[in-house]
């Protein structure tokens, strides 16, 4: 059943903090100006077949250990800091997914928007113009689930206007069923803004197509069933001719963790059991069968593959190709 008490209060108090603490500090006695920033990932392209992927990044969030995992905190500080990653603010990435079919664009997952969440956040529209497209270019925008860093990126920063003049949106029938129902709405906790996610919905719904896990919703563009992060959270399979990619959504959410132990709960998920189990089920299929995977939360840009190690996974991330 889902999971909405205390820890989801806790975590959600908690998760409009940190991301301030990641950026860099200006050292007392430089002589010369800083720029500030230390890079900014827009997007990164490449062939999967015929199929054209780009990933296009909305930016970062970043959260206390507790957030994600809880009376684990201590024990992934730990992992975090022998692997060579800040114990506390977590960073991660947005990473959202162009796929060009040759007949149709779709993206999938939106970002987080402007300044909604995080104002690490909201970079989505003006990387897609550095990798060539306009939002009205968008035909079709795949929704994984209806979390905050998924869905708000369709409107504009008030939420009432659509940012997306042209595309479809898919989603999940029981996604969208889960975050209308008012009985499980007024039970989310306020930090977690459910109303903007419905407002969010409701200005999708003239536009919006509800699919079963599964669907395939464009050609060579077919969900998978990975509920339990969300009641009707979906991965996705991209193929074309005999390649392959598989999209994470937020099965996985850090390199280290997510596959050193799947087992450990993710205190976004709402069934952490079930959550569990899809976590387990995805690594598990992308290590057998050796598939490229895409990740919507690891480091830009968030490609590699899955080894079995121990009793869990590793995470090997793919080399940068420079030329196409």
């Amino acid at each position: 059943m889902l999971k909405l008490d205390r820890r989801m209060l806790l975590r959600a108090g908690s998760a409009a903090v940190g991301a301030a603490a990641l950026a860099p500090t200006v050292p007392a006695l430089a002589h010369a100006p800083q720029a500030g920033k230390r890079a900014q990932p827009s997007f990164y392209r490449f062939k999967l077949g015929t199929i054209e992927v780009t990933v296009v990044s909305d930016g970062t969030l970043a959260f206390p250990a507790e957030t994600l995992w809880g009376d684990r905190a201590e024990n992934a500080r730990g992992l975090l800091t022998s692997t060579f990653q800040p114990p506390s603010p977590v960073g991660l990435q947005i990473n959202t997914i162009l796929v060009n079919t040759g007949d149709k664009l779709v993206l999938i997952d939106a970002g987080c928007g402007v300044d909604k969440f995080q104002k690490t956040t909201g970079g989505l529209l003006g990387n897609l113009a550095a990798a060539g497209y306009a939002p009205g270019d968008i035909d079709m925008i795949l929704l994984t689930h209806a979390h905050f860093d998924h869905l708000w990126g369709i409107s504009d920063h008030e939420n009432a206007s659509l940012l997306f003049p042209s595309a479809e949106f898919v989603a999940s029938e029981t996604e969208v069923a889960f975050w209308s129902a008012p009985e499980w709405a007024n039970r989310l906790p306020p930090a977690l803004k459910p109303e903007v996610t419905r407002a969010n919905l409701k200005l999708a719904s003239p536009r919006l197509r509800l699919i079963k896990a599964g669907a395939e919703v464009a050609p060579g563009v077919t969900t998978i069933d990975t509920a339990g992060h969300t009641p009707g959270h979906m991965s996705v399979h991209l193929s074309s001719g005999s390649e392959e990619l598989l999209l994470t959504a937020d099965v996985v959410v850090n390199s280290t963790i997510s596959f050193l132990h799947p087992e450990w709960p993710f205190e976004f998920d709402m069934d952490i059991a079930q959550a569990t189990r899809a976590r387990v089920d995805f690594l598990d299929r992308a290590a057998t069968d050796k598939t490229l995977v895409g990740s919507y939360h690891l480091p830009f840009p968030g490609f590699g593959h899955v080894v079995r190690e121990g009793n869990g996974y590793r995470w090997l991330p793919a080399d940068w190709q420079w030329t196409s």
